[in-house]
């Protein structure tokens, strides 16, 4: 999978893998309301020191992700998607590496997310990638487990 910075040329596609990763949530918001950060990526997630990264095989968009700066040393990971058709096939780990690597380079020491609470997978996959449970809320309608972590500069120097 090769990963680059977000570029808004691929926004239809980002969106399109987004919308396919909530099917069958009933969110209790508006597509308007949950997409208003993926259609101001720049603002949202760059112009503040963040990073969103799109994942591609071949020409395919495959994967998203993105972490929106909250402190000059927290973060938020937010929008991880892969494709269906290839999760459990590591893609998701090159991209939370990746993204990992990318904030602890830009000062980013603490990085949270919330993941929602009927996806066992997901909080699973967190909890190996050495997340910690912190609490739990809700996006919307919609019960989210919280995680944090602790960026190390040994583990983050080999993720590269």
């Amino acid at each position: 999978m090769h990963l680059i910075r977000y570029k808004r040329e691929y926004q239809e596609p980002m969106l399109a893998l987004h919308r396919s990763a909530i099917e069958g949530f009933t969110l209790g918001m508006s597509q308007q309301q949950d997409e208003a950060d993926l259609m101001a990526i720049d603002e949202v997630y760059l112009r503040s020191g963040g990073e969103f990264l799109l994942g591609f095989i071949d020409e395919r968009l495959v994967a998203m992700g993105g972490f929106k700066r909250l402190s000059d040393s927290a973060a938020e990971l937010r929008r991880m998607r892969i494709a269906r058709d290839l999760q459990g096939q590591g893609y998701g780990t090159l991209l939370l590496e990746e993204l990992e690597r990318r904030a602890f380079q830009s000062g980013v020491r603490t990085i949270c997310l919330q993941a929602a609470r009927r996806r066992p997978l997901t909080l699973e996959f967190y909890r190996q990638h050495g997340y910690q449970e912190t609490g739990q809320s809700f996006y919307g309608a919609v019960e989210t487990v919280q995680f944090s972590k602790t960026l190390h500069e040994s583990w983050c120097e080999s993720a590269a």
